[in-house]
Parts: structure tokens; C-alpha cells; sequence
């Protein structure tokens, strides 16, 4: 009998020792996890410590730009869902060369930058304005079919969509 709750003790001990390593590296995982996103921060917030800007007046990447118009189509039917999340980062990655990572970075970054200005028309000048100096006219029919394709990603657009779309495609210099 003795040597029986030896045994259950000696495997108690055994699951006792295992259980705290295991929470030992579930917390050190988390640690580092928290220092790699405080690494990050500096780097993606040093822009705008440079600059003393805010909003929309930090973008001066006409992919960035685009980013936003295409968060600004999902937004005009009610908050971005996942699915319009999933378009907008492989529409990002098939035409400016980002990987999914970077994507889901800018997706963020462009989603803060924009959050106060969202659905104002002077946003959309300013980040047409960014976009035209530096793509082409064929690039810009590319921008309206990216457009499109957020606006389509659960299926019918809302009139607040097309609405949003065409009042982009005048800014473009484009009709339907």
C-alpha cells in the first residue's frame, strides 16, 4: 500500500513540475510576443512623431491610398466585415506585390490613419490627389475594379457602395 501512494505521489510531483513548465513557456511565449509588438511600434508610429501630421495627411503611398478608398467602399455599408477584410488583403497582394503579412500591416495601419476622416469627401480628394500623381490611367481603371470587387465581397453591393464607387470614379476622371 505504501509503495502504491508512493507511486501516485512520485506522479503527482512528476504533473505538478509538468504542468508549471508548460505555463512557464506559455508566458514566456506571450512575453514575446508583446516584446515583438512594442519592437514594431516605434518603427510604425515614427512617422508620425516626424511629421506632426494626423489622418490622411500621413499618406504619401498611393498603394496606402488605395488601401483606404477600398476600406472607405467597405465602410459605406456599416463596419468592415472579415470577408471584405480577406478581399481587400488579396486584392493587396495579387496587384502591389505585398505579402499577406504586410497586407494585414497596412490594412491596419490604414484603418487607424483614416478612422476620423472616414466617409468625408476631402479625405477622398486628398488621397485621389496622392494616388493620380503617381499611377496611370490604366492603373486607375484597375483602382475602380478593386473597388468593385470590395463592394462585392458579401455579394450585392448596397446602394451606399455604388454611391461611394461612382462618387470615387468622378474623382478618377471616370464614368461607368
Amino acid at each position: 500500500m505504501h509503495f502504491v501512494l508512493m507511486i501516485l505521489g512520485a506522479l503527482a510531483a512528476i504533473g505538478g513540475i509538468l504542468w508549471r513548465i508548460q505555463m512557464a513557456s506559455e508566458a514566456a511565449r506571450q512575453i514575446g510576443d508583446a516584446a515583438k509588438t512594442a519592437a514594431n511600434l516605434p518603427r510604425r508610429l515614427s512617422f508620425r512623431h516626424k511629421t506632426g501630421k494626423k489622418g490622411s495627411r500621413l499618406v504619401t503611398d498611393s498603394r496606402e491610398a488605395a488601401t483606404i478608398l477600398m476600406l472607405e467602399v467597405a465602410r459605406s455599408a456599416g463596419d468592415v466585415s472579415r470577408e471584405q477584410k480577406t478581399v481587400i488583403r488579396d486584392i493587396m497582394c495579387e496587384n502591389f506585390d505585398f505579402t499577406e503579412d504586410d497586407a494585414e500591416e497596412v490594412i491596419v495601419q490604414a484603418s487607424w490613419v483614416s478612422q476620423d476622416e472616414a466617409g468625408h469627401d476631402a479625405m477622398h480628394r486628398r488621397l485621389m490627389r496622392v494616388i493620380k500623381e503617381q499611377v496611370t490611367e490604366k492603373e486607375l481603371v484597375e483602382l475602380d475594379s478593386m473597388l468593385v470587387q470590395v463592394s462585392g465581397a458579401e455579394g450585392t453591393p448596397t446602394p451606399a457602395q455604388l454611391e461611394t464607387i461612382e462618387s470615387l470614379r468622378g474623382l478618377m476622371g471616370l464614368r461607368a
